[in-house]
């Protein structure tokens, strides 16, 4: 059963109770409806089929892949009269690493026995946008989490739907921590947004997106600088796991206790990037 919420007249979220409170967006126009991202597993991604068919009266006409990621992306196989918009490099991570991934998934779910994946045939780079039945949706390139990540901006319902750009806690362990500095930033760059959609959990209202962002930016400075201070020391994980969540100003509850995983990734890769770098250095140079 997935969780349905109506954020605007036009604009709905699905969310998974399945998987990590991923996020799919619905615009509904007279032309067809936009689906921004699908559900982890069939089942969940059929109630929004349903929801299209049978009380909208409708039918999805495109859908938006926001990255390649499993969690966004199997859900797409049950709409195959959709047109499917992606990031240029989305296509070549779902061929790459997706589509191997999803034949070990079915090796071990059942439930994903008939997902296929479905690659995007519009492709998008740095900023494009998509006119349906009047309204208007800004697609921008925003990596750090990943480095195909898209965000949408639907123009006239100021819903911004952030993808994994946004989540109760940042993670980069598939992308670039700079990288996601500067997504997150260009959010706050956007004008008269008054709902943000993460990739994960609840929705962000306006009062709350710029403090969020801060905090966030925040969080990504503090494990930056924790991770350089124990390979100065010499420590490990031991010494990187003090640092917890709550000292970064993040909750260690969100997405049912998830984010604890998350962060300590997010450690562990920025402590094997920081070690690979120490060792490529010239004997006798010190590390920066």
């Amino acid at each position: 059963m997935t969780i349905r919420e109506r954020i605007s007249e036009h604009v709905y979220v699905f969310r998974s109770t399945m998987y990590a409170q991923v996020n799919a967006g619905l615009v509904t126009t007279d032309e067809g409806c936009v689906l921004i991202d699908t559900l982890p597993f069939p089942q969940e991604t059929r109630e929004i089929l349903n929801f299209v068919e049978n009380r909208l009266r409708s039918h999805v006409r495109y859908i938006i892949l926001t990255h390649s990621h499993a969690d966004h992306v199997y859900g797409a196989y049950l709409f195959p009269e959709a047109e499917v918009v992606g990031h240029l490099l989305s296509r070549e991570l779902l061929i790459k690493h997706t589509r191997p991934a999803l034949a070990q998934a079915r090796q071990r779910n059942s439930a994903l026995g008939e997902v296929t994946l479905r690659l995007p045939t519009i492709l998008t780079e740095r900023q494009a946008a998509l006119r349906v039945g009047g309204f208007t949706l800004h697609i921008y390139h925003s990596p750090g989490h990943a480095p195909d990540v898209v965000n949408v901006y639907v123009q006239e319902e100021k819903v911004y739907f952030a993808s994994d750009t946004i989540m109760p806690t940042p993670y980069f362990v598939n992308g670039n921590i700079d990288s996601l500095r500067r997504s997150l930033l260009a959010i706050k760059e956007i004008p008269r947004v008054e709902d943000v959609v993460q990739g994960h959990g609840e929705v962000l209202l306006r009062g709350e997106v710029s403090t969020v962002i801060d905090a966030q930016l925040a969080y990504l400075d503090k494990i930056e600088a924790h991770v350089q201070e124990v390979l100065a020391a010499g420590g490990g994980k031991e010494e990187l796991n003090q640092l917890d969540l709550e000292d970064c100003g993040l909750s260690r509850i969100a997405l049912n206790g998830l984010v604890q995983q998350l962060h300590r990734a997010n450690m562990y890769f920025l402590y094997g990037l920081a070690k690979r770098k120490q060792s490529q250095q010239p004997a006798g140079q010190a590390a920066r």
